[in-house]
């Protein structure tokens, strides 16, 4: 079996630790580098100071192969990567007259004079192998492994400078660097409507003792992802410990709750477009305390036009009788978060849009407006299709975007069950319902 080799990821920027911007260059990396066959070994954030930068260095180069680091190469006094991987590897800053030239073009393309300032972009440590900028100005390069230290690859912040980039270090030196990488297969399933600890349960003495394989958890209000890793010599290997083990979960699971195998990035809105648009099926929408999420989820899938006819986001009492002609009396009598309005807001809308299936959701997101009868988060879902309607009521917790995401991702599923005629009640728990289930 194929080591992984180790890798550590050090992201610099003052603006990280303030906390202005969320270290996505580190998340990003860590998917790039383990689809490679890198094993990430750990991130850390450094502030633009030499000597925190310094110390982190330090404690990154000691235990990895690869060390990647982002942003600290433009022209400001504060980017002072460039000078402290000089001297840590003993190799004075050279102009790399390509790298200046392309700048200088960059700039004359936009009728800009270049800064004189910008020239230190273009001063890499000798004997690097460059990584030219084709789609910002500061260039990358990339340090062999020497005086202890591992492979260093330097990248500017713009992960769409970046990005490119990386790929040519792969392909120019990375490659030659660690020949050996092990194949890495992916695969990952989608479950809703289903409690993490079940998941758990059902699952647990599979995340370990599995040579080559790991399994994750990932969840997020009503959505978890059930995600593989393996690893082998080859993608053949790889991808036998994959299927072996997609087949234990499916099994354990029940196909049924796994809506959707394969993309990382799938959701339960595109399992749901995807299905209707297979069937030949049109899909109507009537939201209230959601706000028109649910219209966004089902509108960001390419191809939904084909599914999605109408939507109607009917707010107030009002709107719920004058835009959909659900009776007053109704409203009166039961209160707008109620199964019976949430019926009957899934039927007109089906009837008005002349679709085959609604789905509508009412309800009270907070943080003000609940009762003791109906408190904050509690959130009825309607459906209606050709055989008739039903609503299901739901006790969500969290804070107002939680309970209107716990919605949406609920709502779709249990429209998609309805579609399949698949069982939707047995996991309806009574009480409050959180990420942990």
């Amino acid at each position: 079996m194929t080591t992984a080799p180790r890798v550590r990821i050090l992201s610099t920027g003052s603006e990280i630790l303030q906390g202005l911007y969320p270290d996505t260059n580190a998340q990003l990396l860590s998917r790039i580098l383990s689809a490679r066959g890198f094993r990430v070994a750990g991130h850390v954030a450094a502030p633009d100071s030499p000597l925190l930068i310094e110390k982190a260095l330090e404690t990154a180069l000691r235990d990895c192969d690869l060390l990647v680091m982002t942003g600290g190469l433009g022209p400001t006094e504060d980017d002072v990567n460039r000078d402290i991987l000089a001297s840590l590897w003993d190799r004075p800053l050279e102009l790399d007259e390509r790298a200046e030239a392309m700048m200088r073009e960059r700039f004359a393309a936009r009728g800009i004079e270049m800064p004189q300032g910008n020239v230190v972009q273009a001063m890499l440590p000798g004997g690097c192998v460059p990584l030219y900028n084709h789609w910002g100005t500061a260039p990358g390069f990339v340090l062999p492994p020497d005086k202890g230290h591992p492979v260093l690859v330097a990248l500017p912040g713009p992960a769409g400078e970046w990005r490119p980039m990386l790929e040519a270090a792969f392909e120019e030196v990375l490659l030659d660097s660690f020949p050996n990488l092990p194949v890495r297969a992916v695969h990952t399933l989608h479950v809703a409507m289903t409690p993490e600890s079940i998941v758990n349960e059902e699952l647990a003495d599979l995340f370990s003792g599995r040579e080559g394989v790991e399994l994750t958890l990932l969840a997020r209000r009503g959505h978890i992802r059930v995600r593989i890793v393996a690893e082998g010599v080859d993608a053949a290997e790889a991808d036998g410990r994959v299927a072996e083990l997609r087949a234990e979960v499916v099994r354990r699971l029940g196909a049924e709750l796994v809506f959707v195998e394969g993309p990382e990035d799938m959701t339960g809105a595109q399992a749901l477009v995807e299905m209707l648009a297979s069937r030949g099926e049109t899909l109507a929408l009537a939201e209230s305390c959601t706000g028109g999420a649910i219209a966004r989820a089902v509108t960001d899938v390419p191809g939904s036009s084909a599914v999605f006819l109408a939507g109607w986001v009917t707010y107030s009492n009002a709107a719920k009788s004058r835009d959909l002609g659900v009776a007053e009396e109704l409203i009166a009598a039961h209160g707008a978060v109620s199964g019976e309005v949430a019926r009957a807001m899934a039927e007109r809308a089906r009837e008005i849009a002349g679709a085959e299936w609604a789905l509508s959701v009412t309800g009270i997101a907070g943080p003000s407006g609940g009762t003791e009868e109906k408190p904050v988060g509690t959130v009825w879902i309607g459906m209606a299709g050709e055989a008739g309607s039903e609503a299901h009521q739901f006790l969500f917790s969290g804070d107002r975007a939680a309970v209107r995401e716990w919605s949406v991702n609920q709502a779709v599923e249990l429209l998609r069950r309805c579609v399949r005629g698949v069982e939707r009640t047995a996991l309806l728990r009574p009480g409050r319902i959180d990420a942990a289930g």
